[in-house]
């Protein structure tokens, strides 16, 4: 990643990329072999669960 998020709301942003929930496992497993602070792998785990919460959501509607 050249550009790599700092806060939740970065991550969030990013993560809205992924249109399923297989390809957002894949961006946080891939963002998490990235990232070596703690901090920054909470902020990555916290968005991706609010993004999975989004797909949730988007599923239920259609």
């Amino acid at each position: 990643m050249t550009n790599i998020p700092k806060t939740k709301l970065d991550w969030l942003i990013r993560f809205r990329r992924a249109k399923t929930q297989e390809t957002l496992d894949f961006m946080l497993d891939r963002a998490l072999e990235q990232l070596s602070s703690t901090t920054d792998k909470a902020e990555a785990i916290l968005a991706h669960a609010a993004r999975q919460d989004e797909l949730d959501s988007s599923q239920r509607v259609f």
